[in-house]
This record gives structure tokens, C-alpha cells and sequence, in this order.
């Protein structure tokens, strides 16, 4: 029977005289070197204050870094440390997909296809059904037969139609985020804040920058976010490396919540890269560290305690099979044993370009099994009479497997999966040889010819009506 979690600790990587060796250097990054800004309207504000400039870089003076810093730690009741934090011991693991992918992988054909709108509904038709067992649905993809401004307010308006997330869109732009705006408020929701991504290496200037000054009285928040690749895009050693990304997203929030007055937030992700090609490479073993890296470090500068899991299933492979599924169950099972209890990406390929049904049978079915190991063993004392009183009863019967004790408790002790094989070799081939990628394909089927969701028809015609504007201009 399920016991106590199975749970794991790791050390920390860093030491706190190597974080406060990254966070010095990141101090001088921004006084000597400073951030190139891209932004007209950022450098007419920036300019109309005491800031030192070198060119198109403006200079941060370290004691102004200092006392942004301060004030975070201190919001956050600077509980920074280096020893591991406790993680809850509730073994109950989640799935949830995520919305970028471009192509659909169609297990009937083993083809990469683009993402269109009608293959986007029967995807999103899947991951609703879904829902069901763990999986924190939504829109899986973003359709490629539509304009781009118009194809997130497509994707909110599949999700709302056949999945009823209340997805508002992850790609904004100055066009498309009246529209966005206008769905979240459908479903009780406002957009509030903006994410801006720095660009790596030292520059600050992007779309979601301009959104914050478009839109600027419309904003609570403003969060500063980065994904450099090692050796890439930034240096090779970890400690250089953070202490760029930390200059990038922790000066560029600074200057914005100086120039704007809004709560602007920061968080730092250096991702691995293929010095062959210099992509990214996520799920792999390099990444895996790396997250574990990049929690220690938000950490510190955050001044918060910090998760010593993993969270992500992210895989390179292009089509499901033996990468997809070993790169996925290692992190799903390190991250479990450690303590985390919901990962993302579930059915995605191609680190996020692709999603595939069949992979999503896949990564159900590890969850499951990780599951089960985290649930940990009960260890019950052995009490004598009860003992000797079964074993007579099994004797004298069919055994154990027929007693009443067992078939009320079976379910607690064992895991029964719905694609492994459990069977030898003999009742494999009198059951039909039917090799598990068959089975995957089947259960996706089945899950689609179950789909029954509909939106209240009030927020179906606010949806629709959306929709006909945004085709009207957008399209």
C-alpha cells in the first residue's frame, strides 16, 4: 500500500560567496559595459534622467542596482538560503500542455504537418478529454493558416470553443492585444501585466517593450524575463554566464520600473546550446543542471527560498520513441523524487514546435507510472494471527489472489497501466500482437470521440463576435 512520498534531496551548486561573486559581476557589467537600448521612446525617458551613457548603452550605478535589489529581498521577506526546502509530500503529479507548437504530429500518417485551425480544434478536442486524468488542458498549439496577429486571437477563441480554459493568448503584439483583452474579460480575467524578454547578450529592446509604453496605463506589473544559451549567447562558465543574465533582466527591470513606476519583476533562464549547430538544446542532462542552476540563482536574488526540482519534459526529438520517452521519463522521475509535482510540456517535440497526440498518450501514461513511485511503499506490521489465519484460508482455496483482503486493497498496492505490457511473451500473441504504438493511436481516437464540452452559448457569441472584429482587421 502507498507509504509515506519517496523523496530525494540534493546540495545546493552554488556557494553564497560564488552568488555573491555572480551578483558583483553583474554589478559591473551594468557600470562599465550597460545595456544598449533599442527603444526610442525607452531612451527619450531614460535620457531626461541622471543616467551615465557610453554611445546607445546606458550605465547603471551600482548603488541604484543595490537598492532595487534591497527592496525585493526585503518584499520578500529575504529568506534566501542555502540549505534545500522542504517540498510537499503530496504525491499527486500533473501534466499540462503548452501553447507555441507550429506543427502537428499526426499518428496516423507519422507526419509533421502544420498546425491549421481545423487540426488545432481536434487537438485541442484531445487535451480537453484529457483534463480528465491530470492534465491542466488548453490550446496545445498555435494555427499557421491565419496571419500571426490574428492567429493568437484564433487560438483563444479553439480554446474557449472546445476546451473552455479561458486561455488569453502568450503572444502580444500592439494589434492583437485589444482583442485579447476583450477574451479574458469573457471569462472574468484581465490582462495586467506584460513580459519583456531582454535580448542576449546586454540589449533591451523587443516587442513586449513596446507594448508596455502602448498600453502603459493599463499595467500592474512588468516582468523582465531572458533565455541565453551558454557559450552562445553567453559565456561558457556558469558564473560568468549568470552574472550576464542578471545584468540584462535585473537592469533592464530597474530602468523600466524607474522610467514607468510600475512593479517590474525579473527572472533568469540560461539554457544549454549545441555548439554544433548553436541551437538550443532543452531535455537534455546539461538542462536538467541547468534548471536546477537557474532555481538557486532566481533564488538569491529574489531573496526567497528555493525549489530544488525540476519541472520541465522537454525533448529535441522530432517524432516519438526512444529519445522522446527517455529524455521525458528521466526528468518527470528526477523532478518527482525531488519534489516537484507539475510539469509542463506534455505531448510537445522539438523543444516546443511540435505536438503530438501520441506523445501525449506517452507522457500520460510516465506520469502514471512516477506516480506510483512516489507514492512510496506502506510497510504494515505483521500481525500473527491474521498471518496464519490467510495463509490457511489461501491453502485451502485458489490461493491469495482470491482473498476478500486482496481484492479490497490490490488497487492500492498496484499500479495498472493502460499502454505498458504486463503480460509475457504467450498472451501477448493470443491477444493480437498489438504493439503499443497501436494502442497509443487508439486511446487518441477514443479520447477525441469523447469530447462533449460547449461554451455557455452567451460567452460563444462574445467568442464569435471577437473573432468576426479581429478577422475583419487582422486578417
Amino acid at each position: 500500500m502507498p507509504g509515506p512520498a519517496l523523496l530525494f534531496t540534493r546540495p545546493g551548486l552554488f556557494t553564497l560567496d560564488q552568488l555573491h561573486g555572480i551578483e558583483a559581476g553583474a554589478l559591473r557589467l551594468l557600470a562599465e559595459v550597460g545595456l544598449l537600448v533599442r527603444s526610442e521612446e525607452l531612451a527619450r525617458r531614460l535620457r531626461g534622467r541622471a543616467y551615465r551613457w557610453q554611445g546607445d548603452r546606458v550605465l547603471l550605478e551600482p548603488q541604484v542596482v543595490r537598492e532595487y535589489l534591497e527592496g525585493v529581498r526585503r518584499g520578500n521577506g529575504d529568506s534566501f538560503s542555502t540549505e534545500p526546502l522542504t517540498v510537499s509530500a503530496e504525491p499527486v503529479l500533473t501534466l499540462s500542455t503548452l501553447c507555441y507548437s507550429q506543427y502537428l504530429h499526426d499518428p496516423e500518417t507519422d507526419r509533421l504537418l502544420p498546425f491549421t485551425t481545423e487540426r488545432l480544434i481536434e487537438a485541442t478536442k484531445l487535451v480537453q478529454v484529457a483534463a480528465a486524468e491530470g492534465l491542466a488542458a488548453q490550446v496545445p498549439g498555435c494555427p499557421q493558416d491565419v496571419p500571426p496577429d490574428l492567429a493568437t486571437v484564433v487560438q483563444c477563441w479553439v480554446d474557449a470553443t472546445y476546451c473552455g480554459s479561458g486561455f488569453v493568448g502568450d503572444v502580444h503584439t500592439r494589434r492583437n492585444l485589444p482583442y485579447l483583452m476583450d477574451v479574458a474579460r469573457i471569462f472574468g480575467k484581465e490582462i495586467t501585466g506584460q513580459v519583456v524578454y531582454a535580448v542576449t547578450p546586454l540589449t533591451l529592446g523587443s516587442e513586449g517593450l513596446e507594448n508596455v509604453f502602448a498600453f502603459e496605463d493599463r499595467w500592474q506589473w512588468i516582468a523582465v524575463g531572458n533565455m541565453a544559451a551558454m557559450g552562445v549567447t553567453a559565456p561558457l562558465r556558469v558564473g560568468d554566464a549568470f552574472a550576464l543574465l542578471a545584468a540584462e533582466v535585473i537592469g533592464a527591470a530597474v530602468l523600466l520600473q524607474d522610467v514607468t513606476g510600475i512593479p517590474t519583476h525579473f527572472g533568469l533562464r540560461l539554457c544549454p546550446a549545441d555548439l554544433r549547430t548553436l541551437f538550443l538544446t532543452l531535455g537534455t542532462p546539461e538542462d536538467v543542471l541547468l534548471q536546477f542552476a537557474n532555481a538557486e540563482v532566481n533564488a538569491f536574488f529574489h531573496g526567497t527560498r528555493c525549489s530544488p526540482a525540476v519541472s520541465g519534459v522537454h525533448t529535441m526529438a522530432k517524432l516519438p520513441g526512444a529519445q522522446s520517452c527517455g529524455e521525458k521519463a528521466s526528468q518527470i522521475t528526477l523532478g518527482a523524487l525531488l519534489g516537484a509535482r507539475h510539469f509542463g510540456l506534455a505531448g510537445g517535440l522539438s523543444l516546443d514546435e511540435v505536438f503530438s497526440p501520441e506523445q501525449l498518450m506517452y507522457d500520460l501514461e510516465m506520469r502514471d507510472n512516477v506516480q506510483r513511485l512516489v507514492a512510496g511503499l506502506r510497510v504494515d506490521d505483521c500481525e500473527p494471527d491474521r498471518c496464519v489465519a490467510e495463509a490457511r484460508e489461501a491453502l485451502a482455496g485458489h490461493g491469495f489472489a482470491s482473498l476478500d483482503s486482496t481484492l479490497d486493497h490490490y488497487r492500492e498496492v498496484y499500479w495498472h497501466p493502460r499502454l505498458y505490457e504486463r503480460d509475457l511473451l504467450m498472451a501477448w500473441r493470443q491477444g493480437g500482437s498489438v504493439p503499443i504504438r497501436e494502442r497509443a493511436k487508439a486511446r487518441v481516437r477514443e479520447l477525441v470521440a469523447r469530447h462533449e464540452f460547449h461554451l455557455p452559448d452567451d460567452q460563444q457569441q462574445a467568442m464569435d463576435d471577437i473573432l468576426a472584429q479581429a478577422r475583419a482587421e487582422l486578417g
